[in-house]
């Protein structure tokens, strides 16, 4: 059994960055990172701070990228949830161990260089599930 861990971010999946800015910057005043590109993803990134809260919007460059393909069957919202983990390879293990369905057998390079995983939104009651662990070196 893993220990509580805290949620980094919640992922939104949008069709244009700039109206979800409106609400989230304009009227909810959360703070804008710089956006980036995710080439690797065919996304545009921009992520969104507040009191102990982080948002990351997600815009796909294509309809053929993952969240393309998200928002042409499921439409705009929430894409996923992100857990700050120690170790997202023991993490795996863990969720492996205990059935779950992962979409990253193991970790990959995120935005930034830390590490990620995915855990299939089927074994976890539709909401997909980031892993996310700090590179320390």
């Amino acid at each position: 059994m893993l220990d509580a861990l805290p949620i980094d971010h919640i992922a939104i999946a949008v069709h244009d960055t700039a109206d979800a800015l409106r609400l989230y910057v304009g009227v909810l005043g959360l703070r804008p990172e710089p956006t980036e590109i995710a080439a690797a993803e065919n996304l545009k990134i921009t992520f969104l701070n507040g009191a102990n809260t982080r948002i990351e919007v997600l815009e796909p460059l294509s309809s053929d990228c993952p969240v393309g393909r998200f928002l042409e069957k499921r439409g705009e919202g929430i894409h996923h949830v992100c857990f700050a983990v120690p170790d997202v390879e023991a993490t795996l293990a863990a969720l492996a161990a205990n059935g779950y369905q992962l979409v990253d057998e193991r970790p990959r390079r995120g935005l930034h260089g830390n590490l990620a995983a995915f855990v299939h939104p089927k074994s976890t009651n539709g909401v997909m599930i980031e892993l996310y662990q700090e590179d320390s070196a």
